[in-house]
């Protein structure tokens, strides 16, 4: 991805030894009288002198729990974006600052994107629902078969800026936002997970999906296909981990609920996930 449009992709492997977010942003040595930077800090301040694309890739993310050492970023996308500060270091009175760290702030660009790559074994760490909630995941469970593309397909120089003028102009179709009727359907599948399995819903999972279903849409995909994705992993893959013994066949009811409101087969990704939860009842 990071070749077609134009851009690089910083990789940092994450560490099992990450406690908190000096790991990964540094720390200021009281011996030496210096900041040791990391490689990540350096990536992350030199983003703002450029309206690239900057994607940041943490690999292997919950090798170390990922609250810990990422909690300031978790916290910060919750605000708007001018408020996406991260204080790295203590300046003294007087003391001269690169231009962009300022009063100590390092600022995260809105043109930075944070990936991170993840594996469930016994040498990881179980993603909270916190991380999950301000995340969009997707599985790789399967191989794909190879192809080959028959045309030429050459790069493309997508810059930050452009990035984002093109999510505001798919929010504001009004052809792609959801409608009276499709939030209606929404409220009987939180209704009933809400009454159900006591799994409410906060206002953060609704507006990213008021915000998602536009610019998925404006890429050519269905609003359906869309819904389902996030409902998919924000709510449904909640579920995994209960044990009582109402759940699996309050997970039919799950099932034949989307087939009444969508249709039967519409939502695939959320039975897919659904059935797998009831197998390992």
């Amino acid at each position: 991805v990071s070749n077609f449009i134009s851009t690089d992709a910083k990789f940092t492997p994450v560490q099992s030894t990450w406690r908190d977010r000096s790991d990964l942003l540094g720390y200021y040595n009281d011996f030496t009288k210096d900041f040791k930077e990391t490689d990540f800090l350096k990536d992350l301040y030199t983003a703002s002198y450029s309206d690239k694309i900057n994607m940041m890739v943490l690999d292997e993310m919950n090798l170390s729990r990922i609250e810990y050492y990422f909690a300031d970023f978790l916290s910060i996308m919750e605000f708007p974006s001018d408020q996406w500060n991260i204080k790295v270091y203590e300046a003294k009175a007087g003391q001269p600052l690169p231009k962009k760290l300022n009063n100590g702030y390092v600022k995260v660009p809105t043109n930075t994107w944070f990936i991170g790559t993840a594996n469930t074994d016994d040498s990881t760490f179980t993603i909270t629902d916190k991380v999950y909630d301000r995340a969009i995941t997707l599985d790789f469970d399967s191989y794909n078969d190879p192809f080959e593309v028959s045309e030429e397909v050459g790069e493309i120089h997508l810059s930050g800026s452009g990035l984002r003028a093109l999510y505001e102009e798919a929010l504001k179709n009004s052809d792609n936002k959801l409608d009276e009727e499709d939030l209606v359907k929404l409220n009987k599948i939180f209704d009933f997970v809400y009454t159900t399995f006591d799994l409410a819903v906060g206002n953060r999972i609704i507006n990213q999906i008021k915000t998602i279903v536009p610019v998925f849409m404006a890429c050519g995909g269905s609003k359906e296909d869309a819904l389902d994705l996030m409902l998919s992993r924000k709510l449904f893959a909640k579920l995994e981990g209960r044990f009582e013994e109402y759940v699996k066949p309050a997970l039919k009811d799950c099932v034949n609920l989307l087939n009444r409101v969508y249709g039967k087969g519409v939502m695939k990704r959320c039975e897919k996930v659904i059935n797998k939860i009831s197998r390992s009842l």
